[in-house]
């Protein structure tokens, strides 16, 4: 792997060194991946802001300044991309049944009309909890579970998110607080404590 900063990789293909630019790509090909998808939670639409987060890196590369760091930059570049995408769903609320029926499942609605699977039952308590976890994610504003996601998918320290998301410390920790403590609630209604 290669051995070279985010932030001097960013510099070779400032110089044309085409390379560099796809070392940073593929560095962060994952990490950035989940976060979106957790985020938005709709795997296409993952990989389109994916990679339009890194064409905004490409055609913005000269506007990087000089001693920043590259990662907070470019989930900076992400989240906004993703709030984005979020305020248009919002504005556009429909269901495809091409569309998955719980997040990271490859399986579609379209599918389950044609099901003929084996344990019922089983099936039935992984999708309670796939969906009250689903819920319980969906439930939060998005100011909220970009920082969940942030802090506990892409294991960003207080800082990093700070950084990226362009807030101040206290925001950052009162937010991550904030959001567990709904997911705590949301969990105890639907379970009836």
């Amino acid at each position: 792997m290669e051995q070279r900063s985010d932030e001097e990789l960013l510099k070779g293909s400032l110089k044309g060194h085409k390379g560099d630019f796809k070392v940073l790509l593929e560095r962060y090909e994952g990490e950035l991946f989940n976060f979106l998808y957790h985020t938005i939670g709709d795997r296409q639409a993952a990989e389109d802001l994916f990679q339009e987060a890194f064409l905004q890196v490409f055609s913005n590369v000269e506007r990087f300044r000089s001693g920043a760091r590259f990662r907070p930059w470019l989930y900076a570049i992400a989240a906004n991309l993703a709030r984005d995408e979020m305020r248009r769903r919002r504005r556009r609320k429909g269901l495809s049944l091409d569309a998955e029926v719980h997040p990271g499942e490859d399986t579609t609605l379209a599918e389950l009309v044609d099901s003929h699977s084996a344990d019922p039952a089983a099936l039935a308590a992984e999708d309670e909890t796939k969906t009250m976890a689903a819920e319980m994610m969906d439930a939060l504003p998005a100011s909220l579970r970009e920082v969940v996601v942030l802090h506990f998918y892409n294991d960003m320290k207080y800082t990093e998110i700070s950084e990226a998301l362009g807030l101040p410390m206290g925001t950052v920790k009162s937010r991550l607080y904030r959001a567990i403590r709904e997911m705590t609630d949301t969990m105890r209604r639907k379970r009836g404590f």
